[in-house]
């Protein structure tokens, strides 16, 4: 009993600091959790960007070939009317020229 009085600040102050420190470790342990889960977080913004840049490239690139696709489609179509016009120059020319050859004979 004596030896407990005679230490009795000792053992507070031992008590004390043991409180302190379990204390201490609980809100090092949940400060690390909530950093841990900002990570996370911020991770899973960072990938969720990175998905949306990703898909709106995919959704102009299909623009711009859609865009271009209809551009050349239009250039065949007058292509091809450029082709049955110098077609029909050609045919028309080549009977008056047989024509002509037909009439000097």
């Amino acid at each position: 009993m004596e030896l407990l009085q005679n230490n009795i600040g000792l053992i507070i102050t031992t008590i004390t600091g043991l409180l302190a420190w379990l204390f201490e470790r609980t809100q090092r342990k949940a400060e690390s959790k909530k950093a841990e889960q900002n990570i996370q977080e911020t991770e899973t913004k960072h990938q969720q960007q990175v998905v949306d840049l990703y898909q709106e490239a995919l959704t102009d690139l299909k623009k711009r070939y859609d865009e271009k696709f209809n551009d050349l489609d239009e250039e065949i179509k007058q292509l091809r009317k450029n082709l049955e016009l110098w077609k029909t120059k050609y045919k028309t020319l080549k009977e008056e020229f047989e024509g002509y050859k037909r009439n000097e004979k």
